[in-house]
């Protein structure tokens, strides 16, 4: 007998889950302007009341508008208070992959080895992901000069920030060149 109602628990509470998961997916997907210079398009993608109040929490941090500005980038003190400390950039430039630490990418920063001419992002949209996960994705057409070469052809890229101990910070890069342009995502 308690097998029985042990099992049927179990059902019940699953499809209850289930249900749960079909309101979820067929919840209306609002999107919410969260404007940067250089990037007008720039918006949010929300389902929830929390999912918004995480997005705004996140834009009115300033780090999106601090990581947007291409000073930040070629500055290794303040790209450095952005990053977490076991952050990792997964990239590929110029056709071969890396997998690069925080340390090195701001000792690449700090010897002029990796260095932002100017920052021209697009097409970037932020997806929250719980209470304290932002992800950022996005087209940029930036000129970066890396490993004494420059690459001025499309990328996509995509960033996961974490609030970790109340504060904002990047915890992954990643970015691959389109050199033929983008599509599905990006119009």
């Amino acid at each position: 007998m308690r097998k029985s109602l042990l099992l049927i628990a179990i059902a019940v509470a699953g499809f209850a889950g289930f249900l749960m998961g079909q309101v979820t997916a067929d919840s209306k997907l609002e999107i919410v302007k969260y404007p940067l210079p250089g990037s007008e398009d720039t918006v949010g993608e929300v389902e929830t009341q929390q999912a918004r109040k995480v997005l705004d929490d996140f834009y009115q941090s300033k780090v999106l508008q601090m990581s947007a500005d291409a000073s930040p980038i070629n500055d290794v003190a303040a790209r450095g208070r952005l990053m977490a400390d076991h952050f990792i950039q997964v990239s590929e430039r110029f056709g071969i992959g890396e997998r690069l630490t925080k340390a090195q990418v701001l000792a690449d920063t700090k010897s002029g080895q990796m260095h932002m001419d100017h920052l021209k992002h697009d097409h970037i949209r932020l997806l929250a992901f719980g209470d304290n996960v932002v992800v950022v994705t996005g087209h940029s057409s930036s000129a970066l000069h890396y490993n004494g070469k420059v690459d001025t052809a499309d990328r996509v890229f995509g960033d996961t920030w974490v609030k970790l101990n109340g504060r904002w910070q990047q915890v992954v890069h990643n970015v691959a060149s389109a050199p033929n342009g983008v599509t599905r995502g990006y119009e």
